[in-house]
């Protein structure tokens, strides 16, 4: 998260840099308005439906983890404990990977279309929460294998946990793409592929 706030700050530090010339003053002295792609052509539009596809698809993939690792963790002592780092870090890896598109969609925010913002503020906290439940999940691997019944109580609320948070956006994501894609049908037309 602190490379994110770097990444904003030298982002907003550039574009305070070239905000004279890209933004010439209005007659009143205020910022001329420049036309977004929202209400234009929707060339970015087409890429933020993307990244919130790929988003949804690491969400379904956390879900699977998460629901691997409850299952794991309902039966002490049948898995190796490597067994649940590893679901951990599946997990973690697709939390990060969705952070990152989240972070790309809103460096573009003012060029997506409304309905794509909403989903965007819509599953920024459900992704918090599931980046906060699977960092106590990883720490509690890490600090409670000598105590393993409490370990693998507090692990089974844990993956229960990430699984909701995981479909929430999974399922978040679908219903704002069903309701755009109902209100106008080309805005999320894609191609299918084969796979």
């Amino acid at each position: 998260m602190r490379i994110n706030f770097l990444y904003k700050g030298a982002l907003l530090a550039a574009t305070l840099c070239v905000a004279p010339a890209a933004f010439p003053a209005s007659p009143n002295g205020s910022p001329a308005r420049v036309r977004s792609v929202a209400s234009g052509n929707g060339a970015y539009a087409s890429e933020a439906s993307n990244l919130l596809k790929q988003i949804q698809a690491d969400a379904f993939r956390a879900e699977f983890h998460a629901a691997t690792l409850a299952a794991i963790s309902r039966e002490p002592f049948v898995t190796e404990w490597h067994e649940h780092s590893s679901q951990l870090r599946r997990i973690r890896t697709r939390v990060n990977d969705m952070d990152k598109l989240l972070s790309q969609l809103r460096a573009n925010e003012s060029e997506v279309l409304p309905w794509q913002q909403k989903a965007v503020d819509a599953i920024a906290p459900s992704l918090a929460n599931l980046s906060d439940t699977t960092q106590t999940a990883i720490v509690s691997l890490n600090g409670n294998m000598e105590q393993a019944q409490i370990y693998y109580s507090n692990m089974n609320g844990l993956a229960h946990d990430m699984y909701n948070q995981a479909r929430q956006i999974e399922q978040g994501l679908g219903n704002f793409e069903n309701s755009a894609g109902a209100s106008h049908p080309t805005a999320t037309a894609q191609p299918h592929s084969g796979a």
